[in-house]
């Protein structure tokens, strides 16, 4: 009796990991494919492993390719009608408008299969990145919180304390000291207009408003450019080759000693250069006072699920486990992702110091700067406006060559000839 007892127990508990739900006819069952690139590849696999041991009708492969690659293919297949789709793929938040608002009859509308309901077990910005018509479209997954990570020996060298950099100002004139004291740039830019997309999200703005117009010559925008072009002008930007290996060379190298960047760039740094162990720290982005934040998006991705699946039941009921059960996002949390699961935050592993970062509880830091980012309206068109500023500033602001409102006016002229959209005018 007690043995039977024991094991109706252990069944009861195993099946509400899952939702409650442990019968082939409530899903459980078929065979389907989910496309992800690397770090994501580790936690989903444990996760599919773990669902399909207590489903065994259950059959999910994880398969790997570069998100670039990804991309290329989801974009053919949504033109095929499907052919060659898979019946899910991992993909960032800045790329969710571009397929999800453009090939809307192709996506599943997870909200109304109940993903809906888990709204609020994510930050807001995360949440609203993966809605679309006032529901879900996807499994929000990893987030980017922006900090600023630095090194310790080049700040101590300069006499300089993280404490004292509270304003962008504050970034600029204690980076010129950094700068002559040790040499060191504080960060670095080519054409990648991270920094940016940082400093404008900080008061939620991007290239596009709200309402979708082009918004590249607002107040906060041109003040963003001309404090980037006044930061490379001042000697503090190490203006490098276009690409991520000059990247994190710079890194590696002690070139750059404070960058501004999403959360996951630990993960970079660790594997970049592991040889800085107990040199880095992090601390919030500097902010004006008006109206901005000490964060903003900066990466991050989460889960699509196609309607040409021929077992949208067991994709929606697996992506649900895997982004909404604690368990499985402490397992992609391990490999180096950023959950943004609340639930996670709450975890003796999630609070514990990091010893690369010389004991620092860096992931509480971040998770206080999730709470804080303002959603952003990436728009289908948010690739071409994408090239155009990385055009600017490679051509203008980190080279200080050619006049940046001129320029920047041809970037909007530019833009708005490729998309149509309306441009918001200022004084």
């Amino acid at each position: 009796m007690k043995k039977i007892l024991l094991t109706t127990i252990a069944t009861t508990l195993l099946a509400s990991s899952f939702g409650g739900m442990a019968h082939a006819s409530n899903g459980f069952s078929g065979s389907i494919n989910i496309w992800a690139w690397n770090i994501n590849l580790p936690p989903l696999q444990a996760a599919a492993k773990d669902f399909m041991k207590a489903h065994p009708q259950a059959h999910i492969k994880i398969t790997q390719s570069g998100h670039d690659n990804i991309y290329q293919k989801i974009s053919a297949g949504l033109v095929a009608r499907g052919k060659g789709l898979p019946d899910a793929s991992l993909i960032e938040d800045d790329h969710f408008d571009s397929f999800v608002k453009i090939y809307p009859s192709s996506f599943v509308n997870v909200g109304k299969m109940g993903m809906d309901k888990f709204i609020n077990r994510f930050p807001n910005y995360k949440a609203k990145a993966f809605t679309y018509k006032s529901h879900m479209y996807g499994f929000p997954l990893d987030g980017g919180p922006a900090m600023v990570f630095y090194r310790r020996s080049a700040f101590a060298k300069a006499g300089v304390k993280p404490s004292q950099i509270k304003t962008w100002d504050d970034f600029l004139k204690y980076g010129k000291i950094i700068k002559a004291k040790t040499g060191k740039y504080m960060f670095g830019g080519n054409d990648d207009d991270g920094v940016y997309r940082i400093m404008v999200g900080q008061y939620g703005k991007g290239y596009y408003d709200n309402n979708g117009n082009i918004d590249l010559k607002s107040p906060v925008s041109v003040k963003v450019l001309q404090r980037l072009q006044n930061m490379a002008k001042a000697g503090i930007l190490h203006y490098r080759a276009s690409g991520w290996t000059p990247s994190v060379r710079d890194i590696s190298s002690g070139t750059i000693v404070a960058i501004p960047s999403g959360v996951w760039l630990r993960g970079t740094i660790k594997l970049g250069a592991p040889k800085t162990k107990g040199d880095w720290g992090v601390f919030p982005l500097p902010v004006n006072g008006d109206g901005d934040v000490a964060s903003a998006a900066h990466g991050g991705g989460g889960f699509v699920v196609f309607k040409y699946s021929k077992h949208q039941a067991l994709t929606y009921n697996f992506l649900k486990y895997y982004t909404t059960t604690t368990k499985a996002q402490l397992g992609a949390f391990k490999v180096g992702l950023f959950p943004t699961l609340k639930t996670v935050y709450k975890t003796k592993e999630f609070n514990a110091g990091v010893p690369f970062f010389k004991g620092q509880k860096i992931y509480m830091e971040a998770a206080k700067a999730v709470h804080v980012v303002k959603p952003i309206n990436y728009t289908e068109d948010y690739y071409y406006a994408n090239i155009e500023v990385g055009k600017l500033l490679s051509g203008v602001i980190f080279t200080g060559k050619g006049n940046l409102i001129k320029r920047l006016d041809q970037a909007i002229h530019t833009l708005q000839a490729r998309t149509g959209r309306k441009v918001n005018q200022y004084k």
